[in-house]
């Protein structure tokens, strides 16, 4: 997957569904909801905000962050080998 499109999935912190729907706004996707937004889980009707959803999900964020971060680096290594061949 590349960067750019790289997505992560959000999951319930009461029940481990990762499909929601939104109680405040029409949204075609979580990312496009601001912070303050409920959402409601699909399965177990918990209602969290998506900043409480991001809050509850931080380690799953940051292990793409560092995973993103590690190939952006291999990207670079690779694209500096290409210069100097």
């Amino acid at each position: 997957m590349s960067i750019e499109n790289r997505s992560v999935k959000l999951y319930c912190p009461v029940c481990g569904n990762d499909y929601y729907l939104s109680l405040d706004n029409e949204i075609n996707n979580i990312s496009e909801a601001t912070d303050d937004t409920r959402i409601q889980c699909t399965d177990c009707k918990s209602v969290f905000t998506k900043a409480e959803l991001m809050e509850a999900n931080q380690d799953i964020i940051n292990a793409n962050i560092e995973e993103v971060e590690q190939e952006m680096v291999k990207e670079i290594e690779n694209r500096i080998k290409k210069i100097f061949r």
